[in-house]
């Protein structure tokens, strides 16, 4: 299931008056008395946070819907964010809450706001995660899709992010034993056979309780970090008095100590050298605030894990490590919580008993993968997140691709329903080695759907693009692409020739 959390839009204010304009409809808010009577709106309460924008940008001002975020921008950061509650065009309320605006071009497109807070994030750490060439926004405008996918990464979550100074250290709970009940409905997101939910939710359950950190493995598809995302959301959501939020991260196969420890970068405006601290340790501290983030590492063993996580190894077993870096001249210390009597120093880091790190592993993926050592292993629990299996029997395939495709809200027709069951149970039946599960499915049927002109074509494109580059490296893969090219709506010709060129393999053989 694809994350529908909250989008993020981004407000500058350009000039005094745009900062008057702020501080007063935005910082003070205006009486509800000025705006109730002209607003289709509904509004409580006796103060309205309100911001606008010109009809010039109302393409960008309609994507804003309730829940999505605006950054409000001035010299270089990104001050205060402020959640949306609700939009609407009215011109009259435009003219009367902002008189200084020009009079051709009034703020008529309105935004109704929660109570900002203050953020202060340098405008540069948000650009560069949007991968935009510049540190100031180009007027009223949503980052992309790049950029609140790096917010997510760096932070958890937008709300993290936005949130993040109103948790304060006393009101977090360093020792406190969080419920880690993992109730099957944390997954209704995803679907599911027979009581498969319940069996992965209790298993999580059980290695939380336990004490340990969790790896998530099985075939390509399965759902696998989407069930880290959810647990790790829940656990966030139903303790938070002890987690902070969740952080996501993916492995490469460059990651050393560098990306979870920290290391030695240069300080700005200076060519100095000051420890920057890696994933795994933002999850303790940030903006010099105790935190307790659950993290998720995607695909871990594409990194060479002793070589990524080194003294990491001592920190997952619960015990006090020492870093080989040093702040304010002394050596980096991460120590549990239960150690820590009063206040930390700059070089201190506490890692609360309840911390977790929820990793998934794809099985399948021989080709790129570095062995896990027995010692990283024995600190974490696998759980086995497996394909459904496809049944042989007509009616009941059928019946399990409309239960996915009810849950991803797709309308499918008959025979697109039936030609993608009929390749999803070739794929998985042909050979043991090798099974997909639902997301590949998924992305089937979207690219059906999508593409103009005949099943058959648009099914032998499907196949190629994404059944078949899960098969490259399998012995025996020929068998599945034979198999593949026989089945009814496959354009047998086509899928021969990109068998060839994908797989370097001839269905003939």
């Amino acid at each position: 299931m694809t994350y529908s959390g909250p989008d993020v839009f981004l407000a500058p204010i350009g000039n005094e008056a745009a900062a008057d304009n702020f501080r007063r409809t935005v910082l003070d808010g205006v009486s509800a008395d000025q705006v109730r009577p002209h607003a289709e709106t509904d509004i409580d309460g006796e103060t309205v946070h309100l911001w606008g924008t010109k009809s010039t940008v109302e393409g960008s001002w309609k994507k804003a819907s309730p829940g999505d975020f605006l950054f409000f921008y001035r010299d270089g950061s990104y001050e205060y964010a402020a959640e949306v509650q609700a939009t609407e065009q009215n011109e009259r309320i435009g003219r009367d809450i902002w008189p200084n605006h020009e009079p051709d071009e009034p703020w008529v497109c309105l935004i109704y706001l929660d109570a900002p807070v203050e953020l202060g994030v340098d405008s540069s750490e948000i650009h560069e995660l949007a991968g935009y060439g510049r540190d100031y926004p180009l007027g009223f405008s949503s980052l992309n899709e790049m950029g609140v996918g790096g917010i997510r990464g760096r932070y958890g979550s937008v709300e993290s992010l936005v949130y993040d100074d109103t948790h304060t250290d006393e009101q977090l709970d360093l020792y406190g034993k969080p419920d880690f009940d993992v109730d099957p409905d944390v997954l209704s997101e995803l679907y599911f056979p027979d009581d498969r939910a319940a069996e992965i939710a209790q298993q999580i359950t059980a290695a939380l309780d336990a004490g340990k950190h969790i790896v998530l493995t099985g075939p390509p598809g399965t759902g696998k970090t989407e069930i880290a995302r959810l647990v790790a959301s829940h656990l966030a959501t139903q303790n938070p008095d002890v987690f902070t939020g969740f952080e996501t991260t993916t492995a490469t196969a460059d990651w050393s100590t560098f990306e979870t420890v920290g290391g030695y970068m240069p300080e700005e405006q200076s060519d100095d050298l000051s420890f920057t601290p890696g994933q795994i340790l933002r999850c303790f501290k940030r903006r010099d605030s105790q935190r307790n983030e659950v993290l998720i590492i995607d695909e871990i063993n594409r990194s060479d894990i002793d070589k990524s996580f080194g003294q990491l190894f001592t920190l997952l077993s619960g015990q006090a490590v020492t870093l080989p870096f040093t702040r304010d001249g002394e050596e980096i210390e991460l120590l549990p919580a239960s150690n820590v009597d009063g206040e930390l120093a700059s070089h201190q880091y506490a890692v609360p008993e309840s911390w977790r790190l929820i990793a998934t592993m794809n099985s399948y993926d021989k080709t790129s993968l570095y062995e896990m050592s027995y010692a990283f292993m024995r600190r974490f629990a696998f759980v086995y997140v497996d394909a459904p299996t496809v049944p042989e029997d007509d009616e009941e395939r059928d019946a399990l691709v409309d239960a996915y495709a009810e849950t991803w809200g797709m309308d499918i027709e008959s025979d697109v329903r039936e030609a993608v069951g009929d390749v999803w149970y070739v794929t998985n039946n042909v050979i043991d080695e090798r099974k997909i599960g639902p997301a590949i499915i998924k992305d089937m049927l979207a690219h059906i759907t999508a593409t103009p002109g005949s099943l058959e074509r648009s099914l032998t494109e499907a196949v190629g693009s994404y059944v078949f580059p899960q098969l490259e490296g399998v012995p025996r893969r020929e068998r599945i692409a034979a198999q593949l090219a026989a089945v009814d709506d496959v354009d047998e010709t086509r899928l021969g020739r990109l068998a060839t060129d994908v797989l370097q393999v001839a269905i003939d053989e």
